[in-house]
């Protein structure tokens, strides 16, 4: 009895150590690095959006080809003029296709952007807003069919 508990233990220990040794030689970024730090400053863009009263309207969809995607922001009702706005699109399956481009002002709050969408599945459409003390993202998924 007083062996097999010795090799219970022995098992349970290199078990253990296995465990720390691939745990720390695969770091997935499963812990984000300046952790407090981003979230400080997200707490701070989400404070700022509030103020301002942002509002976005979105492309209600997507199709396979060619896309003029029109972004309408708005400020407590008015048009939110002269941001920066950049457009980043990019299949959820790969990183392969991944897109970025800066949006143009076409009317007041009216940004727009025209993007290739070159095959069917799911994409992630993310804005990168900054105007004054905001710099903030909105993201939306849409699926191509």
């Amino acid at each position: 009895m007083k062996a097999f508990i010795i090799a219970l233990y022995a098992i349970f220990l290199m078990a253990m150590i296995s465990g720390l040794v691939v745990a720390y030689r695969s770091s997935e970024g499963l812990v984000e690095t300046d952790y407090y730090l981003k979230q400080n400053s997200w707490f701070q863009a989400k404070t700022e959006e509030r103020r301002l009263g942002l509002d976005i309207e979105r492309p209600a969809s997507l199709r396979k080809g060619e896309n003029d995607l029109t972004f309408v922001l708005t400020g407590h009702g008015e048009p939110l003029r002269n941001a920066g706005v950049k457009l980043f699109m990019g299949n959820v399956s790969t990183s392969d296709l991944d897109v970025t481009c800066a949006m143009r002002e076409t009317s007041p709050g009216t940004y727009q952007a025209r993007i290739t969408v070159p095959s069917k599945g799911k994409w992630l459409v993310r804005i990168d807003i900054s105007i004054n003390k905001l710099k903030t993202s909105r993201s939306w998924f849409y699926d191509i069919n």
